[in-house]
């Protein structure tokens, strides 16, 4: 399983400019749009929005983000299913979809990072399409080639805010 409950720096300056300042916020990210591709990054190192790192391009199999879904409410609900909104309680959202990925080469994951853009980013500490990091419960999980790691419906990925 895997836990995000860190925002990025480009996410809270949304969330605050939103509450305080009347600007636009919706799904994914902001643009408010159903229909915008979400996707789930590899991440090397997330241990603060300064550090975060991406598994690099063409490592292990890994030459673009996996795409999780298309609809806000069909991507994450509440105990991996679409239910309505609460506006009392701020989680935990599990995912519905169940999302798995395959490596072509040895890779070692740390955490992983939900994602506006399917582009992997060499500079993840300033990447703005970064919504949320967290890690992967238990520590990191190395694969091998041919090796595969899902994060299955409802008990892969929780995303909490603290």
């Amino acid at each position: 399983m895997a836990t995000t409950t860190a925002f990025t720096n480009a996410t809270e300056a949304a969330v605050i400019n939103h509450l305080l300042r009347n600007t636009s916020f919706g799904p994914f990210g902001g643009n408010g749009t159903t229909g915008t591709q979400l996707y789930l990054a590899l991440m090397s190192n997330i241990t603060s929005d300064a550090a975060l790192a991406e598994i690099a391009s063409g490592t292990g199999g890994y030459s673009a983000r996996i795409a999780i879904g298309t609809s806000p409410a069909a991507v994450f609900g509440v105990g991996g299913v679409n239910t309505a909104a609460s506006t009392a309680t701020p989680g935990p959202l599990t995912n519905i979809p169940a999302v798995s990925f395959t490596a072509s080469g040895a890779i070692t994951i740390t955490g992983i990072a939900i994602c506006t853009s399917a582009t992997i980013s060499a500079t993840a500490t300033t990447d703005t399409s970064i919504l949320f990091y967290g890690d992967i419960t238990g520590g990191s999980v190395t694969l091998g080639s041919g090796q595969t790691i899902t994060f299955p419906n409802n008990t892969g990925i929780s995303i909490t805010l603290d």
